[in-house]
């Protein structure tokens, strides 16, 4: 097997390398019992937002629909291609492309050389000449999952109330929110050499109506987030740091260009909301540079090309990396294919 790539961002810092412009292909939603329909019934439109606001994030909290817990591989976006066959040529037994992934795991290799504390874990085949990539729990984000605190519940759920007041006009304090439901779209890219398709959930559309969008477009698309209220410098590094690395990462792979930020107290009130170009944030950064990210997922994806070379459904793999004890990638026993039957038989048919 290929060895992997240093993640010494020295090691790394050159010209970007070539990245073509994401291009959406489809898109699905998933209803509220995570259901996937083959539709736009979870878009959300953006809503103009200027001036001071008074957003309680704390609001419906009690009220919530939990995010469901289980575990659903890539079936979601493997639903979305079975459904779209016409759009590959299906009868020449490929998919045309190298590998097929969710947007996260990309963003967690863009981010790997700059990652100081948390490990992570992937499942991999190869089939019909497409590498697919699961990204699966560590046993510490398992433990941390069952360990959840009242408080770790709250800023999660602030993060989906934000995103309603973005999108929606009217009794947005009353109304409760269900964490399940999601809007994805499906992205085609080119990384140096590789084609990639990966599917991403997406936040609010610039449209005055659904029914005006004919074709959506990466711009038209705006991320949110929220984070405390900066007081001090200690902060606004951290946060220059550690977060706006993985703010660019997650807007950069879908060709978002803004990123709207709830500036909110501890106890979830927003009073700003502030526009960050895309194209401001590395400016902005501290000890991290988007060329290193990019040419280290570059470098990724070729030793894992040259790694995974038997192309079976019979075979998989296991490929974890620690900040501390670097690649480790071994054969799976006694393990079934984590693409399912109802794919695999009927994708190439």
């Amino acid at each position: 097997m290929s060895s992997f790539p240093s993640t010494h961002p020295f090691n790394h810092d050159k010209d970007f390398p070539y990245f073509r412009k994401p291009n959406i292909i489809g898109d699905f939603s998933i209803d509220g019992e995570r259901i996937f329909c083959p539709d736009r019934s979870q878009l959300q439109l953006l809503k103009s937002v200027k001036g001071p606001v008074q957003f309680n994030l704390q609001a419906g909290f009690k009220d919530r629909k939990k995010k469901l817990m289980v575990s659903e591989g890539l079936d979601s976006m493997l639903k979305w291609i079975l459904h779209n066959r016409s759009k590959f040529k299906t009868s020449e037994g490929n998919l045309s492309t190298d590998f097929i992934c969710f947007r996260g795991l990309l963003r967690l290799i863009l981010n790997t050389p700059y990652e100081q504390r948390d490990p992570w874990v992937m499942r991999i085949t190869k089939w019909r000449g497409t590498i697919y990539i699961l990204q699966v729990e560590t046993e510490t984000e398992k433990e941390r999952k069952l360990n959840l605190t009242e408080r770790d519940e709250q800023f999660q759920y602030w993060g989906y109330k934000f995103e309603q007041y973005m999108t929606r006009t009217k009794d947005v304090d009353s109304s409760s929110v269900n964490e399940n439901e999601e809007f994805c779209c499906m992205f085609r890219s080119r990384i140096g050499e590789f084609s990639v398709m990966y599917g991403a959930e997406m936040d609010g559309y610039k449209s005055d109506s659904v029914e005006d969008i004919k074709e959506l477009k990466p711009a038209g698309f705006v991320e949110f987030k929220t984070s405390r209220i900066i007081e001090n410098h200690r902060q606004d590094k951290n946060f220059r740091k550690f977060k706006l690395i993985k703010w660019w990462a997650q807007s950069f792979l879908v060709g978002i260009e803004e990123i709207q930020c709830g500036w909110r107290d501890d106890k979830g009130i927003v009073s700003e909301v502030e526009h960050f170009p895309l194209n401001s944030i590395p400016k902005m950064a501290v000890d991290w540079k988007p060329n290193v990210c990019a040419n280290f997922l570059l470098a990724f994806m070729f030793s894992l090309k040259q790694s995974i070379q038997t192309d079976t459904l019979d075979k998989s793999y296991r490929l974890s990396w620690d900040p501390r004890a670097g690649f480790k990638m071994e054969e799976e026993h006694n393990q079934t294919s984590f693409l399912p039957l109802w794919f695999t038989d009927h994708i190439f048919k």
